[in-house]
This record gives structure tokens, sequence and C-alpha cells, in this order.
């Protein structure tokens, strides 16, 4: 079937046209079966007025005397008059303009229809015979009779019929060029509404549908554009709560690196620079833990509005992660930029920030400043300059600033929170910070995933892996969690027991560190155990719900050291537990949770660590 003929302005038209051809070829024959009747009926009731008129008369026709009206419309052949005949009562013809003998029968009508047919041949469906009972005498009654031709009559009602024929002919066709009309008009005005929706649904939330603002079209176009503009509102919303730090209301550390690119871009394009701050706030840990968490909350966002106010509307502020914030500072040269560093630092310096109790607390930051082209070619070497003069600036006694300069030493271990360095290095001390890093924000206790690792790799050997298959399980170890830097920290941070959802929301974490490694080619080895470091044994686990030797070795490998170093802490929904009853947590899990092979490797090499420091 064409698309012509399934569109909506065919079916449109069909359905009007059909419609249309019952309604008016419905009207039409009623009206030619009405007037029809009304030209049948109004040409008897002449006739039989005629017949009435000439009935007066009947005497002499008895009589055998023809009168002369009667002679005249006989003679006359417009007048319809075909033939006259009196009868008596018995049906005895008294007189006929014909004078020829009839024969008599019972109806006056039959007589009349029988003679015509035999002495005048005419057709008897074309004769209509009127009656009218006469005196013929004082003492005799009879019946005149009177035979009418009726072909006139056909002939004005084949006319009549033929006139309306034509006209339902012509309103059916007026009929369907206004159905075309319509359903072309209806097609017209939804056509603009299709291709918006399409638009939109291409992502294209600007489109607003043409129409007029009358009638239900109108009425759904305008619904349209609304909705429309509803979803561009709602999406610029979630872009803004995308892009932004709940607790400061700055922008994130995903707007920040989208953001440096476009005016590094902006800046290679067209000449110019860009410069950017790096802010670190001293000894936050240190006011963290004397002043508890909520307060260090609350002058991270005091600090966020000292930072605004301290900047040009043109500048960008961002909460880069943690206590570290980041300023990109478009067409800034370096002289601009320590100047612009230096009012953000003496503000922060001069601001007091209340605790529950309304202490004054203060907080002082370091500041590293660096300038594109000058320091850097790129994006991150951009970042990685800024980041060489903060460290220089909390290595010379922090609350200061510096800018970068080429005689800067390099920083001795980058900021584990950057994960470009991550993805750009296979510096094994990159990786170590970066894995204390990730402890710090789960809150574990220092050097919790070195543990791992290490229990993890003395697994491995005691199981017969390679140097090499130690190593990668030494990577797996560390990264293992580095999917846990896109879980909020509202959830890790939670003091009571994880909800359904919030435990879901942490479930998604080794898919993520999966995504974030898979971006540095040189770790791909490592991405399995990534993935899969929190499958079960007997498939229980997430996030393939694979089991048994499906699991990589390096993943059930790292899942039991990993789960025996956690249970040495404790969460929230459990106390800790001594080695010795972690190791039987272990054992009582074999074969459901873990791999008993690997479950019994581990067991070994702690018996053997116990060994050693009892001789020791």
């Amino acid at each position: 079937m064409t698309k012509a003929r399934t569109s909506l302005e065919a079916r449109l038209s069909l359905l009007m046209i059909g419609i249309l051809f019952v309604v008016l070829f419905g009207i039409g024959g009623f009206a030619i079966q009405s007037q029809n009747r009304a030209i049948v009926e109004h040409t008897e009731r002449g006739f039989d007025l005629v017949t009435r008129a000439l009935s007066v008369g009947a005497p002499s026709a008895a009589r055998g005397e023809v009168t002369a009206d009667v002679d005249r419309l006989i003679k006359n052949s417009e007048s319809g008059l075909k033939y006259v005949l009196v009868t008596d009562q018995n049906g005895q013809a008294l007189f006929s303009s014909s004078r020829t003998p009839v024969e008599i029968l019972s109806s006056p009508s039959r007589i009349a229809k029988s003679h015509i047919e035999s002495a005048n041949g005419i057709d008897p469906g074309r004769i209509y015979s009127s009656t009218h009972p006469v005196a013929i005498s004082k003492t005799r009654d009879g019946i005149f009779t009177a035979a009418w031709d009726t072909s006139g009559m056909h002939d004005e009602i084949i006319s009549a019929t033929a006139k309306t024929l034509l006209i339902v002919s012509l309103g059916f066709i007026a009929g369907i060029i206004l159905s075309l009309t319509f359903a072309r008009s209806i097609t017209n005005a939804i056509r603009p509404l299709t291709d918006c929706a399409r638009s939109v649904a291409a992502g294209n939330l600007t489109c607003k549908a043409p129409g007029s603002p009358r009638g239900e079209i109108g009425e759904l176009t305008q619904a349209f554009n609304y909705m429309v503009e509803v979803l561009h509102g709602n999406q610029e919303q979630l872009i803004e709560r995308a892009n932004t730090d709940v607790l400061t209301g700055l922008y994130n550390h995903r707007y920040f690196q989208e953001r440096l690119q476009d005016e590094v871009n902006r800046a290679a394009r067209y000449g110019g620079k860009v410069a950017l701050l790096m802010i670190d706030i001293d000894y936050f840990k240190t006011f963290n833990d004397d002043h508890g968490h909520p307060t260090g909350d609350a002058a991270l966002h005091g600090l966020a509005q000292v930072l605004m106010q301290s900047i040009r509307d043109t500048d960008i502020p961002v909460r880069y992660g943690g206590e570290e914030f980041a300023v990109i500072l478009p067409e800034t040269g370096m002289r601009e930029a320590s100047q612009t560093a230096e009012r953000i630092r003496k503000s922060v310096e001069e601001c007091h920030f209340a605790d529950p109790e309304h202490q004054k607390l203060s907080l002082t930051v370091s500041i590293g400043a660096s300038e594109f082209p000058t320091h850097a070619s790129d994006r991150t070497g951009l970042i990685s300059t800024a980041d060489i003069a903060l460290y220089q600036a909390k290595a010379k006694g922090r609350n200061r600033t510096e800018t970068y300069s080429a005689d800067c030493p390099a920083m001795p271990k980058p900021d584990p929170q950057k994960l470009y360095v991550l993805l750009h290095t296979d510096d094994m001390a990159t990786i170590e910070a970066l894995a204390e890093a990730i402890d710090a924000k789960l809150k574990l206790s220092a050097g919790h995933s070195h543990q791992v690792a290490r229990h993890a790799m003395a697994i491995g050997k005691k199981m017969g892996l390679s140097e090499a298959e130690r190593a990668g399980i030494q990577l797996a170890a560390l990264l293992r969690d580095v999917g846990q830097i896109a879980v909020p920290d509202a959830v890790l941070s939670k003091s009571a027991a994880l909800s359904t959802e919030e435990m879901a929301e942490v479930a998604t974490h080794p898919m993520l560190g999966h995504a974030i490694i898979q971006k540095a080619p040189h770790l791909s080895s490592v991405l399995p155990a990534i993935l899969h470091h929190h499958e079960h044994y007997n498939g229980t686990g997430y996030p393939s719900h694979i089991a048994a030797d499906q699991i990589p070795l390096a993943a059930r490998i790292i899942a039991v050291a990993d789960a025996y170093q956690s249970m040495l802490i404790s969460r929230p929904h459990r106390k800790y537990l001594t080695p010795g009853e972690a190791q039987m947590e272990l054992a009582s899990k074999s074969g459901s949770q873990f791999d008993p092979k690997v479950v019994d490797a581990f067991l070994e090499v702690l018996a053997e660590e116990t060994g050693y420091r009892q001789a020791a």
C-alpha cells in the first residue's frame, strides 16, 4: 500500500467522501421518490377534477350525444383525454367516444382499459382511468369513465428525476472538492507539529510549531509548544544540576574539564590567553576532625561564597573535588591572575566561619597559578603546571600564592584525585596515591587498599601465579574501587545502614570503575578483575551474576583479600571483627561467596604470616 493511501489526508478524504456519497444519494433518492409521487398525485388529481367536470354531460352522452367539451378534449391530443365511457349500474355501455361496442365487464375502469387496448392500441401502462358516478336520468344512475394518457406525466417524472440527479451529482463533486480541501487543511496544520516533534525527538528543544491560535489544532499547537518549553526548561535545570556541585553551588569537576578545554581552544584559535588557579584549603582534614564534617561542609559552602565575591562575572569558579577549588580566568594573563589569586587568599583569611556553637573559625588557602600558552600547550598541561605551583605554595608554608615557573621542581606525588594523571601515566606511586585518595573518600583507614593489594599478591604467589600475573592483581586491587568516586558523598558517609536504593547505587561502582580505567589503554589487562571483584562464587554477586570459574581468577582473589581487610574495620552496619573471627567468616562462606581454593590459599598465607611474627 502506497504512502498516499495510508496517509491521514487520504483516509480523511475517503471517509468524508464516503459519508457525503451516502448522505447525498440517500437524500437524492428520497427527493426523487417524493417528487415523483407528488407529480403522479398532482396529475391524477387534475385528471379526476376534469373527469368530474366532464361527467356533467353524461345524460346527453347516454343518449348518444357527444358534448362539445368532450369532443374538443378528445380531438386535442395535448389534453391527454383518450376515451370517454358511460355505463349503467350493470356495466352496460351506454356511450363510448369511439362508438364501438365494448365487452361489458364488472369494473368500469377495466371496461375502459379493455376498450382502449382493443380500439386504440394504447399502452395500458400509460393510461389512467378516472371514474365518477352520475345520474343518467331521474330514475337511472350510471358511471362516467374518462381514460387519460399519462405519457406527459412520465416525461415530467423523467425530466424532474434528471434534474435532481444533476443537482446531487454537482453537490457530490463540490463535496469532494471541499472534503479534499478540508483534509488538506487538517494535514497541513498537523504537519508542522509532526516535523517539530521529530526535531524535539532529535534533541532540539528550541523548536516551536507554527499555527493559528484558534480551533482545536491551534490549542494542540499551543499545548505542544508549552510542553517543549517546559522540557527545555527542565533540560536546562538538569544540565545545570549535572554541572553543579550540590554542596557549594559552584560548577563541578565534569564541567570544569569541558569548559577549560573550550577556553583553551578559543585562546589557541584567536591568539588569546587563559589562566588557571588551583586552590586548596590548608589543613582541612584537621579542621574536619576537630569540628566535625557538618561544620566542614558549612565552611566549604562559605568559602565558595567568598570565592564568587572575589572574582569577575566572566570567571568560572569550580569545586574541583574535596577541599580543592579552581578558577578559570578567560582572557587573563599571569599578572592579573596573580592579583585575583591574592585577592581570594586574603578574603578567605579575613573571613570567619561559625560552627554550631557559634565559635568563629578561620581557614586559609594555598593557590597555584598558571597560564596558557606561556606555561602549557594544552588543557592537561595547564592543570599540571597549576598543580605544581599549588604544591610549591604548600611546600613554602601554605597560605600563599605561587605562580608556575620552569624552575619549580615537579610534584613529589601528584594529587590522587586527578584522574587525568592516572590515565596518562603508568607510575606505581601515582596509582598508589590514587588508591589512598579513594580510601580517604570511603573513610577507610590509611593503607587499606595497600593491604588488600599485598594480600592479593601473596594469595597469587601461594597459588603459583607468575610475577606478571601478580603485578596485574596488585594494580587491580589498588584500583578496584575507583568507581566509588562517582558515588555521592552523602551515600558513602552515611552513618546508618544504607537503603536498598543506596545499596543499588553503590553496586554500580564496578561498572563505573571499568568505564574509567577503560580510557587508559595500558591498564586494559586489569579491567576484568575490577569489573567482577564483587561477584560471588555461587552467582549471587554483582554486576554480572556469574559464578565459579566464570569469574576471573584475579577477581576471585581480590574478593577474598578485600573482604578480609574490610571485616577488620568498623562500618555503620556492623562492628569490626578480630583477625581470627574474620578468618572463620571467610571459611564459613567458602564455596558460597568465595572460591574455596582461594580461601584455603589465603588462610595458609595468614598462618605463615602469624608464624613468622611469633618466631620474630
